[in-house]
């Protein structure tokens, strides 16, 4: 009879203590909070960058990026303290993906509202177009599904898609392989995919496998060398006997006045005179 009663009290002790938890979780959760975009010009928008600008390729040669999307960056929370809390896990996990990654180039990783995957992530990839890459070798490292702007984007620019290195598709034992988008798009009869070069179709490795295992809560690579293999480390000696580098842009007209050249003696008032 007595342990029947410790355990009532107990069992009471519990349902007070995660009442809260529970009310706030199932019956009347909290409202997520209302994010403001995010600003991709400004660093505290990604989760992992580059330490410093890397060169551009008309003055340092065949260089690689990495943009990488990944599920722990997306910025969610029903208080301040918790989207703190998201932040910093979604800052951890790229820094470490950038650890294993920066054998294969230079990371670019964006923070994105949890609300607003596509819209976010196709801005913070056009901001690295746009300011970042520099006519650069460009592959994309995802543990989620792409948004489809990007693969359009792949698949309409000729430019880029001809120094595209291909996905490098990060996968546990828990999640399995990543799709490259939600509802995959289907290939050519030929098995060619529109948003890959005609070297990455040729050998059938649009989309590279990275095995991760979760240590200490992030996912770490576990792969030996450099990510995505053969096909990686060698692309930029591919792109140098293969494809023509950008030149560096002109930079922004200037309007200039032009201003009449005159004789001694010519004036606007001797030209009126001239006249009459």
């Amino acid at each position: 009879m007595k342990r029947l009663t410790v355990l009532i009290v107990i069992a009471a002790v519990l349902a007070i203590g995660a009442g809260p938890w529970v009310w706030n979780t199932f019956i009347s959760p909290r409202p997520q909070l209302e994010l403001d975009p995010m600003k991709y010009n400004e660093d505290s928008s990604w989760s992992a960058l580059p330490v410093e600008d890397p060169e551009p390729v008309w003055s340092g040669g065949w260089g690689v990026d990495v943009f990488l999307i990944s599920e722990d960056s997306a910025l969610r929370g029903t208080t301040q303290a918790g989207l703190q809390k998201r932040e910093l896990r979604g800052r951890r996990q790229a820094q470490a993906f950038k650890a294993s990654l920066e054998s294969a180039g230079e990371v670019y990783a964006p923070l994105y509202r949890a609300n607003a995957v596509s819209d976010d992530v196709t801005r913070a990839f056009e901001t690295y177009l746009r300011r970042d890459n520099r006519g650069r070798a460009l592959i994309i490292a995802h543990d989620r599904p792409i948004p489809e702007s990007i693969l359009a984007r792949l698949e309409q620019d000729a430019s880029l898609r001809e120094r595209f290195g291909g996905f490098l598709s990060i996968s546990d034992t828990r999640d399995g392989i990543p799709p490259l988008h939600e509802a995959p798009k289907d290939a050519a009869a030929d098995g060619t995919l529109s948003y890959c070069s005609d070297r990455l179709n040729e050998a059938e490795s649009c989309q590279m496998v990275v095995p991760a295992q979760r240590e200490k809560g992030v996912l770490v690579l576990t792969s030996e060398g450099t990510p995505g293999g053969d096909l990686v480390s060698g692309f930029p000696e591919w792109l140098e006997a293969n494809v023509g580098k950008m030149a560096e842009p002109l930079g922004d007209f200037e309007e200039v006045e032009i201003v009449d050249i005159r004789r001694p003696g010519d004036t606007d008032e001797s030209r009126e005179s001239d006249e009459d």
